[in-house]
């Protein structure tokens, strides 16, 4: 599950960065917040996520780490790709729904932390 995270993560970091330069290129600075966006949600939380699912083996043998994996990821995708519609003014559904998915992702974290994690002894 950890190396998964931060494989993801590195994507999202990865495109990012690239979105962020393409914008300064550009000077296309409306979309600051999905460049913000994408490197918190996508790149900065998956790679907290993977160093804790290393650091607590207890936490990623959990099936609550596959729930986590699929709601979190599947909700940040969404989310991510329903900013600009909601900010072009056609739809906030995707960007609700999404959210929605991503803060329900962090739900089952925290819950799988409490469970798992918490007073375990650090790998």
């Amino acid at each position: 599950m950890d190396r998964w995270f931060v494989l993801i993560g590195l994507l999202y970091g990865t495109f990012g960065m690239g979105f962020g330069i393409w914008m300064g290129i550009h000077q296309r600075f409306d979309q600051a917040h999905l460049h913000a966006h994408i490197n918190l949600i996508g790149f900065a939380s998956m790679i907290l996520f993977g160093l804790l699912y290393r650091s607590f083996p207890a936490l990623a043998a959990s099936r609550l780490a596959l729930a986590h994996f699929l709601v979190y990821n599947i909700g940040a995708a969404v989310f991510l790709a329903g900013l600009p519609l909601a900010q072009s003014g056609q739809t906030i559904a995707l960007a609700v729904i999404g959210s929605m998915m991503v803060v329900l992702g962090m739900l089952i974290f925290l819950a799988n932390y409490l469970m798992n994690g918490f007073g375990a002894k650090a790998a």
